[in-house]
């Protein structure tokens, strides 16, 4: 019975997230998605470079 209490505080804290969530505006959007893509662009960038000492690099060396 304890975890139906629990249950209920869940789907409570959800719907309180809901209420006071909203549509962002095409400003906040286009700031969000050039964000996004930045990161995603470093982080793939930095693997393809770890990718290339591994591959590359570094067997080479030995």
């Amino acid at each position: 019975m304890a975890d139906r209490g629990k249950f209920s505080d869940l789907i409570g804290s959800w719907r309180k997230i809901l209420r006071l969530s909203r549509k962002p505006d095409r400003e906040e959007f286009m700031l969000l998605l050039k964000l996004n893509l930045i990161g995603f662009t470093i982080v793939g960038s930095i693997g393809y470079v770890i990718h290339i000492l591994a591959t590359v690099v570094i067997p080479g060396i030995f």
